[in-house]
């Protein structure tokens, strides 16, 4: 097997794409699935609303404000499960956050998540702009809610991620010299649909160097000339992640090689804990 090797292609606060060499589908799927449904984050998961005169249900404001991602810190807080109170609530498993805004001008007031103050300004919403209800003039709206760490795997809530894509390293390869027919030529640029090739002034194909970047493997290239050969890298992959900040990109990747670990020490465990008849 080929050694690791890993290249950041981009990267900011909400989006990494990267390459990796070296490792089996299988793993890479392992790693897709934890962070999905398994990595803890903060979520509101109780809420109390002492006065609504919004026009929204209570329980929408409460579904609106679950959906809410809050800035996670993994070393201070525990699992309910985990905790010591059980997870009845204390300052270890859960963080207060409260609103309660009247609107005493002559227009419509949005109240947003920025309005959210919670007890702990380490977990807070990411985004300050995330809208929750509009209230008329005179309104009042009085709201406690709960954050607690939980799992994507109970609900999508707790979800460490937005999404996390992979796809294999694409490689397009074609004999120069057997491309003359300017006609195919011009129509295998029209028909790909990532816009992956384009003629030179002699009307001979050219391929573009950043392809592998958005080359679906889709094959129009090839099933429209049989001198092109679309193909990928073994064990190479392209993996994208998107995230909405509630945690950065590096202890997320910690966190799935922890959790990797401790399944695989479950897994020993169990093995050898089995009795098997001979």
């Amino acid at each position: 097997m080929s050694s690791l090797k890993l290249d950041i292609i981009d990267k900011d606060e909400h989006n990494l794409k990267f390459i990796v060499e070296g490792v089996s589908i299988e793993m890479i799927n392992a790693i897709r699935r934890i962070m999905l449904t398994e990595i803890p984050v903060m979520a509101i998961d109780e809420v109390i609303i002492l006065k609504n005169d919004s026009p929204l249900y209570d329980e929408i404001i409460a579904h609106r404000l679950g959906l809410i991602p809050l800035k996670t810190d993994l070393d201070t807080y525990k699992l309910p499960e985990e905790c010591e109170c059980e997870g009845y609530g204390c300052s270890l498993c859960q963080v207060s956050l409260t609103c309660e805004i009247s609107n005493s001008t002559n227009s419509s007031l949005d109240i947003y998540s920025g309005d959210l103050v919670s007890n702990d300004p380490e977990i807070v919403p990411v985004d300050p702009r995330i809208p929750i209800v509009k209230i008329d003039k005179n309104d009042k709206v009085i709201i406690e809610a709960y954050a607690v760490l939980g799992k994507a795997m109970d609900h999508a809530k707790w979800q460490a991620v937005s999404n996390i894509a992979y796809r294999n390293y694409p490689v397009i390869e074609f004999n120069e010299k057997d491309m003359n027919d300017h006609d195919v030529n011009s129509l295998i640029v029209r028909m790909c649909p990532e816009k992956l090739y384009e003629l030179t002034g002699n009307k001979e194909l050219k391929l573009k160097n950043d392809y592998w970047k958005t080359c679906t493997l889709c094959k129009s290239c090839e099933s429209n000339s049989d001198k092109i050969k679309v193909s990928y890298k073994e064990n190479v992959y392209i993996i994208t992640v998107e995230s909405d900040g509630v945690l950065p990109f590096d202890v997320i990747f910690k966190k799935i090689f922890e959790i990797f670990n401790e399944k695989i020490d479950e897994f020993i465990t169990k093995l050898e804990d089995l009795e098997i008849e001979t």
